[in-house]
């Protein structure tokens, strides 16, 4: 499934985590039991994976969000993937960005 979402103005992390948990969201109301999320920020996976700490407070409200959607699935994973090797997120991404934000 592929998604592409406009959001409000957030920093580069504050994005991911923002489509993460849109996807997540997406996913869960289709009723999908399995999560496979590829990831461009190896912050946020090894974030989500508990391997690098989170100090910033809304960063970590983002990241238990994510643990919270996740642990609603039977089985997930999430992997990194570097941007330059995923043409598809590229797309959304530029996608997203040129659409006008109707949010409040």
């Amino acid at each position: 499934m592929r998604q592409a979402i406009k959001t409000v103005l957030l920093t580069n992390n504050e994005a991911k985590y923002d489509a993460l948990v849109v996807g997540l969201e997406l996913a869960q109301g289709l009723g999908s039991k399995v999560a496979e999320v590829k990831c461009d920020s190896l912050l946020v996976v090894n974030q989500v994976y508990r391997i690098f700490n989170t100090n910033e407070e809304h960063m970590k409200k983002y990241l238990n969000k994510v643990q919270v959607l996740l642990s609603q699935f039977k089985e997930w994973s999430i992997i990194h993937i570097p941007r330059e090797e995923i043409m598809e997120a590229n797309a959304l991404a530029n996608l997203g960005s040129s659409t006008k934000n109707e949010r409040i």
